[in-house]
């Protein structure tokens, strides 16, 4: 069960007043963590994202996921170059794994991962009562 884990986030968040002032990063990173994530994440994520001084939240909405992948690119092309990120789609009930993995690869190739410093990087998934899919990523653009 993950509910503990939105109450360590907010523990977590109330150490950066600046954070936890920014409404839109932090009812993404409460999402986020919120009980009904498809795939467990960990607090530990968090602790690594919040290491940045600047974080920021960006959305997009579409079709697919892959549709959700190419307009965020296009949109916030910051992104490629961020330096870590937590992310997470909401998709309609019933929606194919493979290809909410299929966008997440292509993503992937599309990020600048410096290798010794590009943490963290993690992926949860959220049904929803939806026709379409959703994208939220909460990433830090600098230590």
């Amino acid at each position: 069960m993950y509910s503990d884990k939105i109450s360590q986030a907010q523990d977590l968040l109330a150490k950066r007043p600046e954070i936890a002032e920014n409404r839109p990063v932090y009812e993404a990173i409460l999402q986020f963590y919120s009980d009904n994530a498809l795939i467990e994440t960990s607090i530990l994520d968090l602790i690594t994202l919040l290491k940045c001084k600047k974080i920021e939240v960006r959305k997009t909405s579409a079709n697919t996921f892959k549709e959700c992948i190419y307009n965020l690119l296009d949109e916030f092309p910051e992104l490629t170059a961020a330096k870590g990120m937590l992310r997470y789609y909401e998709a309609p009930k019933n929606f194919d794994w493979q290809e909410c993995e299929k966008a997440e690869t292509i993503f992937g190739e599309a990020l600048t991962q410096d290798i010794y410093g590009w943490q963290p990087d993690f992926w949860t998934l959220f049904e929803k009562e939806t026709e379409i899919c959703s994208l939220t990523v909460v990433f830090s653009q600098g230590n």
